[in-house]
C-alpha cells in the first residue's frame, strides 16, 4: 500500500506545481496586459483624443521571461502528473492479480 500512496502523493504535488504555474502565467499576462493599457494612455482615462481603443498599434505583449519558465514547469508537472498515474495504474493492476491468485487458491 506505501507504493500506491507514494504514486498518490505524487500526483497531488504535481496538480498543485501545475496550478502554480498556471497562476504565475495568468499573473504575467495580467501585469504586461496592464502595462500595454498604461502605455497606451489610458491607464488614467483618457481615449488618446481619437477614441481608439488601447492595443490598436501596439506592440505584442510577448512572453516575459517568467511566463516561459511557468510554461516548461507545467509541462513537467503534467509529464510528473501521468507517470505517477501510470504507476498508480500498474500498483493497482497488481494488486488486483494478487488477489485474483488468492481467491483461487485452494483452501487448506
Amino acid at each position: 500500500m506505501s507504493a500506491l500512496s507514494i504514486s498518490l502523493s505524487g500526483l497531488q504535488a504535481a496538480g498543485q506545481r501545475f496550478e502554480a504555474s498556471a497562476r504565475r502565467i495568468v499573473a504575467a499576462g495580467a501585469q504586461a496586459g496592464n502595462a500595454l493599457v498604461e502605455a497606451s494612455g489610458n491607464g488614467t482615462g483618457q481615449t488618446g483624443g481619437q477614441g481608439t481603443p488601447p492595443a490598436t498599434g501596439a506592440p505584442g505583449i510577448g512572453f516575459s521571461p517568467d511566463m516561459a519558465g511557468a510554461m516548461v514547469d507545467m509541462m513537467q508537472a503534467e509529464n510528473a502528473f501521468k507517470a505517477n498515474a501510470q504507476v498508480a495504474g500498474r500498483i493497482s493492476d497488481m494488486q488486483k492479480a494478487y488477489l485474483d491468485m488468492l481467491a483461487e487458491r485452494p483452501e487448506r
